[in-house]
Formats: C-alpha cells, structure tokens, sequence
C-alpha cells in the first residue's frame, strides 16, 4: 500500500523467487555474506529471514555493508563434512543440509556419518558464529517456538514414527520440506552412526 500511494507497483518475495536475495541484501547495506556464506547483520547476526520488494520507483540506495568477519574461521572450522569448502563457498554435495532436506535418494552416502546427529538441516556454521554467540535474544514470535514433542525425541521413537503422525506433527512446517521417506531416511542413516546422538531437535 505503500508503495502504491506513491504512484508505484511492486512485488514480494519471501524465499519464493529466483531473486539473488544474499547479493541485494549485501549491495543493500543491511548485512554482509559471512565466511558461512549467509548474511550477517550487526545487529542480530545471521539469524534473520530474507525478503524482497521489488518495485518500478527510484529510491535513494543506502551505502553497501561492509565485511565484518575479519580473521575467523569458526564456521569453517566447525564444519563436520568440510562443506565450506573456503570463505563464502560451500559445497552443496558435502553439505548436511543438501542431504538432509533436499536430496530424495533413498540412502544417504557415507559422508551421513560425519553428520553429527543432525535428521533435518544443520546450523552448526551459525551455531558457532560470534555474530549471533553474542546476540542470543530469543524470538518472541510463536511460530518460531519449538512445537510440542520434538525437542529431545530420541531418534528410535523418531524412526517409529508413522506417516499420519510425521504429517500431523510437521504440516506448514519446514521439515514437511524433506517428506516422511526422507525424513525416516535421515533418522536411520544417524542410528547407524557409530556414536549416536538421540537427542537432535529435527
């Protein structure tokens, strides 16, 4: 409505276009693109979501960010399959979240055993960032809260879970992203795992 009382049009996306949405937010000065190679923001890190206006009006641009990271290399150093394979690029083939979310094979490869106990994703890179270490000011949204019965699951009641019950517990939820195939897959690719950790939120 805004943009349309000053004699524009527009359109919004929220993850849901080919935008290259890292490079204008970057060019934007809201945040830089870490060596994880997600935007960080002083304010909050790289904590946030992404969304984009994009509109037929001419507006003064403010200045783009600048790179804050300096001499770290946490995330690098932290991550268990080496999918940040140097700063801003990672490897999408060795990367957790690849395999985890996206990937709709029916086993996952050996690499799932540098996998950590992760079923759904991976934020290991942002975990130990110093950007969001000193900004853990929790989001007082609810639907970002977790929902009931998924924190501390162990993963063999996670491998028993049946489909209505994956789809009652997951429906408008990110994780319905990996499906119940793929979400049983990930499961037993971790109870497999040498030593398992059972207690991954997914």
């Amino acid at each position: 409505k805004v943009v349309e009382s000053l004699g524009g049009s527009g359109r919004g996306f929220v993850d849901s276009g080919p935008l290259l949405e890292k490079a204008f937010a970057e060019k934007s000065g809201l945040g830089w693109q870490g060596k994880h190679a997600n935007i960080i923001t002083r304010e909050v890190g790289s904590w946030i979501f992404l969304s984009e206006l994009v509109i037929d009006l001419d507006l003064v641009p403010d200045a783009p960010a600048t790179d804050h990271c300096g001499s770290c290399t946490r995330c690098l150093d932290a991550c268990p399959t080496d999918a940040i394979i140097a700063p801003r690029q990672v490897d999408a083939t060795r990367c957790i979240s690849h395999w985890t979310i996206e990937f709709r094979g029916d086993e996952l490869p050996s690499l799932a055993d540098r996998f950590d106990g992760w079923i759904f994703g991976c934020d290991i890179c942002q975990d130990v960032c110093p950007w969001n270490r000193k900004r853990q000011t929790p989001a007082d949204e609810p639907e970002f809260a977790p929902r009931p019965g998924t924190v501390g699951t162990d993963l063999t009641a996670w491998a028993g879970l049946a489909e209505t019950a994956f789809n009652a517990r997951f429906e408008r939820s990110p994780v319905e992203r990996a499906k119940y195939p793929g979400f049983l897959r990930n499961v037993r690719a971790q109870l497999r795992r040498p030593t398992v950790q059972t207690d991954r939120e997914p």
